[in-house]
């Protein structure tokens, strides 16, 4: 049982990822808007799972905004709909996520691991789904099997940071079909105004 647990384990830092080669790539265009104010929110069906994708300028450094975003432990704290964050991983950054949805739905969880890269002066974190023996057992949560996105930080000067956020908008579970969108549109501009609020609290505490 423990052999096949570690083997499913070192398949899943393999096999999943290959969800990430569906992102749409940095010339797609053919983005649907839900939102276009200060957080533009946008969505797409035109691959094999729904991608969204938020963004906004925030007044803050690219490496701030890093600091805060690589803190995988703390995301309990950053996003308010975030109910539960666990580092399972400090090696391997894979991390536990369980997110508070509203009533009558139940959670949604999953277990990710986040790699990093540049391109050009950008920072991009990626995550997708992998199996872990230490996730937790959450009878009352719908697991997200295919959980995927990435943070892109896009410089603007020293002190102003383009966030890009993409992820999988698959919910799962009894979702109905009809409240997809409006479910993207609501994530899209929470995250990014959760993330806004706390940095902005940082300041203040520093």
């Amino acid at each position: 049982m423990k052999k096949t647990t570690i083997i499913l384990l070192l398949l899943s830092l393999i096999i999943p990822s290959n969800i990430l080669t569906q992102l749409p790539p940095d010339n797609y265009k053919s983005w649907s808007n839900l939102v276009k104010n200060k957080v533009i929110v946008e969505y797409s069906d035109d691959f094999n799972v729904p991608w969204c994708r938020s963004s906004t300028n925030f007044r803050f450094s690219q490496s701030t905004i890093y600091s805060a975003l690589k803190d995988l432990q703390n995301y309990k704290n950053i996003f308010e709909r975030v109910s539960d964050s666990r580092l399972l991983n400090q090696n391997d950054n894979i991390a536990y996520i369980r997110l508070n949805m509203p009533w009558p739905y139940s959670d949604r969880d999953y277990t990710v691991k986040f790699i990093e890269s540049n391109n050009g002066d950008d920072i991009i974190f990626q995550f997708y789904s992998v199996i872990h023996p230490d996730t937790p057992s959450n009878t009352e949560s719908v697991t997200l099997p295919r959980a995927a996105g990435e943070w892109r930080l896009i410089p603007i000067s020293e002190n102003a940071t383009r966030v890009v956020y993409t992820w999988n908008g698959e919910l799962l579970g009894s979702f109905p079909s009809y409240g997809l969108t409006t479910a993207w549109e609501t994530q899209g501009e929470e995250v990014l105004m959760w993330l806004s609020e706390y940095l902005k609290s940082r300041r203040l505490d520093d």
